[in-house]
């Protein structure tokens, strides 16, 4: 019988900024936030690429060897934004306080990848040079994922 694992997601939004092709880019308009928002997006492989390997290796806690069974960073699209995801596949449920524990270990982890990050100008097809930062939003940072039934749950 195969095993079936809860999934789970860490959620990080992805801020681009640099150089961008357009006329008054600070201005706070809008229209400028959505034209970025779009572009950046057409940079996905350039950003996915840089933030795996500022986040490399992924090394969860010595408390998580038991519960999550794989941990794997990927760039994704939610409420139409770019995010970073740590997509994990965990052996049961976590508690509050593990999710809490594993909040905190990934806000620290997203804070270490975000120095190696600034470090980098990374070029682009889309937007010229740029820099990328993560951001970790502690208020709906993590999204349970659940299949249709999950061993009676």
């Amino acid at each position: 019988m195969k095993a079936r694992f809860l999934k789970l997601k860490l959620f990080s939004p992805i801020i681009v900024k640099g150089e961008a092709p357009y006329e008054n880019p600070w201005d706070g308009d809008n229209d400028y936030h959505f034209l970025i928002e779009r572009e950046k997006k057409k940079c996905r492989d350039e950003i996915y690429v840089n933030v795996c390997e500022s986040l490399a290796p992924i090394v969860l806690p010595r408390s998580f060897e038991r519960r999550i069974f794989s941990a794997v960073p990927v760039v994704e699209e939610k409420d139409e934004k770019l995010m970073l995801s740590l997509n994990c596949e965990c052996y049961r449920r976590l508690s509050e306080a593990e999710l809490d524990e594993l909040c905190g270990w990934w806000e620290n982890t997203v804070v270490e990848a975000n120095e190696r990050l600034r470090k980098r100008q990374i070029k682009t097809k889309k937007l010229g040079r740029i820099i990328i930062y993560l951001w970790f939003m502690k208020g709906w940072a993590i999204e349970p994922v659940f299949p249709a039934r999950q061993g009676g749950v």
